[in-house]
């Protein structure tokens, strides 16, 4: 935290024109953002009632009833929780012993105190943890794989009256919005972070129902239909092992089918390098003979297209809420919004080129780069055995 240019209540910086402009205190010359201002009953510096006439009818301390706590709002998600969550990977007891404590503490202490005492948390305890935290656990790299191994073979669910060698155009689309919408900011006007949110887990929870939706048991087609709805089926459960991830910070986040019960807590970057290998096994299934000529061109260029946009999405290495680096996708500044807008553009150059017909693409005035070839890449990458032969 920068105490010239951040909030030193919620850590936010401060931002001229928005809620988070620095606002000085007439009385203690501290300065603090309006939106703290607005949430607090009293300074949190020099403990003076700012609005005498709400103190008395307040159930808490400090903090304005119906607005919500500045704390808890913007740092708790962020930084708390990964406290309690880092010291909890060197023994429960600590976590609890953290926890119990900050719940007294918090019911009456100043703002500022708190602000501390979170601070300081981080400071003594969390880069051990987090360092331990942060390493790879070939608990979750296993529970991964015996998930994949494990899984009820579905397939594509064709619609009423629909099709079969149509049906898995709405797959594809529905698919394509997935990550679109991933590369988006999660609130229009909101700064567009990698980071968990309520908007984001609404929408993630919502998407894996329109996967889920789409995908059912396996029907009486002919041998090559079933083929192709199969590989679907495989492209789609990918597609829900990504979904399954619930950031809760930058780093921090849940996944049932990667982190270990009860609580499911992974680390990023650990959970994204491992399901990397598990999309890397599917490319080599997918140009293997065991798929040959069942699947029609266009319908295999669509998922690889699909497999490989995937691929790009957890080539990002996290490091904060908007700075990164991907081994895929230069980036000025390591800079989250410059990779997600690169990215879109890649995305629909490929998806064009999956689509379009021969004749259109050989007279497009724009060169339409396809993803074949990282599809191979990704089929000969190198990846642990114990990765291999899952599909």
């Amino acid at each position: 935290m920068d105490p010239i240019h951040d909030c030193p209540i919620c850590f936010e910086s401060y931002e001229a024109g928005t809620a988070r402009e620095e606002q000085k205190l007439q009385c203690c010359s501290q300065a603090l953002c309006i939106q703290c201002q607005d949430c607090l009953a009293r300074c949190p510096f020099c403990r003076v009632p700012w609005r005498p006439e709400e103190v008395e009818e307040q159930d808490h301390a400090w903090q304005r009833r119906s607005f919500p706590n500045p704390i808890i709002g913007y740092v708790g998600a962020t930084l708390a929780f990964d406290v309690i969550r880092a010291v909890g990977a060197a023994g429960v007891a600590s976590a609890r012993t953290i926890a119990t404590a900050a719940a007294a503490v918090a019911a009456e202490a100043s703002p500022a105190v708190i602000a501390g005492s979170v601070a300081g948390g981080v400071a003594l305890t969390g880069v051990v943890g987090l360092a331990v935290a942060s390493q790879h656990s070939e608990r979750q790299a296993e529970r991964l794989r015996t998930i994949v191994r494990s899984r009820q073979q579905q397939v594509l669910q064709l619609g009423d009256g629909q099709a079969e060698e149509n049906a898995w155009r709405p797959a594809a689309a529905c698919l394509w919005e997935v990550v679109t919408q991933h590369l988006s900011p999660q609130k229009v006007g909101m700064p567009h972070v990698y980071h968990g949110s309520p908007w984001r887990s609404w929408a993630r929870e919502r998407q894996q129902d329109q996967v889920q939706a789409l995908l059912g048991t396996e029907t009486a087609s002919g041998p090559d239909r079933v083929c192709s709805l199969r590989l679907w089926g495989d492209l789609f459960f990918c597609y829900n092992l990504w979904l399954d991830f619930n950031p809760h910070t930058a780093n921090w986040g849940s996944c049932p089918s990667y982190g270990l019960p009860p609580m499911h807590l992974c680390w990023h970057n650990r959970w994204r390098e491992d399901l990397r290998h598990v999309a890397s096994d599917l490319a080599r299934y997918l140009l293997s003979d065991a798929i040959g000529s069942s699947v029609s061109e266009r319908e295999l260029a669509c998922i690889k297209c699909l497999l490989a946009m995937l691929d790009h999405v957890l080539s990002w290495e996290v490091t904060t809420l908007d700075r990164g680096w991907s081994d895929l996708i230069e980036v000025h500044w390591w800079n989250y919004p410059d990779f997600c807008t690169k990215l879109k553009e890649r995305f629909a150059f490929a998806w064009a080129s999956a689509l379009a017909p021969a004749e259109v693409l050989a007279e497009a005035e724009v060169q339409l780069a396809s993803f074949d070839s990282h599809v191979e890449v990704m089929a000969t990458r190198a990846i642990p055995s114990s990765f291999q032969m899952l599909w």
